[in-house]
This record gives C-alpha cells, sequence and structure tokens, in this order.
C-alpha cells in the first residue's frame, strides 16, 4: 500500500463521487492537499514535528510498539503550489465482498495555478 497524501476536492467531480481520495504525486507526508472551490490546488506543508509526552499517548503503559502511537504531533498550513500540471487521485467506495466496491480515479489539469478541468480516468484495471 504505502505512504500516500491524502485529497480533499471541494469542486465537483465529474461523477458526483464523495469520499476519501488520495494521491502518490507528492511528497507522500501522510498530509492533506485541497483543491478549493475556486480551483486552486493548495498544498499541505509540515511547519514542525513534536514529541507527544508519554502520559498523553493512547497506549502511555506499553513499552513495545504501541507505546509509540500517536507519538509524535505534526503543524501544517496550506499554501497556495501555483500547481501547474496534472494531478492524479483516486479513492474508492463500497466493498469488494458484496459487489458494491467501485474505484474512482481522477486527472485534475492545472494552468498557471488555475484548475482547467478534471476528468475521470477510466483506464485503471482491477
Amino acid at each position: 500500500m504505502g505512504m500516500f497524501d491524502n485529497v480533499k476536492c471541494e469542486a465537483p467531480l465529474p461523477d458526483g463521487f464523495v469520499g476519501e481520495l488520495q494521491t502518490k504525486d507528492f511528497n507522500c507526508e501522510m498530509v492533506t492537499h485541497v483543491i478549493t472551490k475556486d480551483g486552486r490546488l493548495m498544498l499541505s506543508q509540515i511547519d514542525r514535528v513534536e514529541e507527544v509526552p508519554k502520559a498523553e499517548r493512547p497506549y502511555p503503559n506499553d513499552d513495545g510498539l504501541l507505546g509509540l502511537c500517536g507519538s509524535v504531533r505534526t503543524f501544517t498550513s496550506l499554501h497556495d503550489a501555483n500547481f501547474h500540471g496534472v494531478l492524479n487521485f483516486y479513492g474508492r467506495k463500497g466493498d469488494r465482498k458484496d459487489g458494491t466496491w467501485e474505484w474512482h480515479e481522477y486527472n485534475a489539469k492545472f494552468t498557471d495555478g488555475q484548475l482547467v478541468s478534471i476528468e475521470r480516468d477510466t483506464n485503471r484495471i482491477d
């Protein structure tokens, strides 16, 4: 599966999909980037990382791997990327077991920082 970044798309998607979206087109730092309703791509930037005191972690009394859960806290901010190019992002909904699983993949084209189009990519074979 690997690391990825999340995408929040405020602009309407061509098929009306609403759900969680991801991309591997940037640094894959598990941050959320935003395509605004005004058509700008806002990139999350990690400003700082802090260690969380052991008492505030989900498993403060575990000295093993569970004790590491929640051990860091990141602080991010959004910046206009003035992105020029194509952003590929994707998501899914449903369940394979009951046959409702569906893949949604998109290519968003930006010219000089402004969203020009979002098209659904239907070439993926699952």
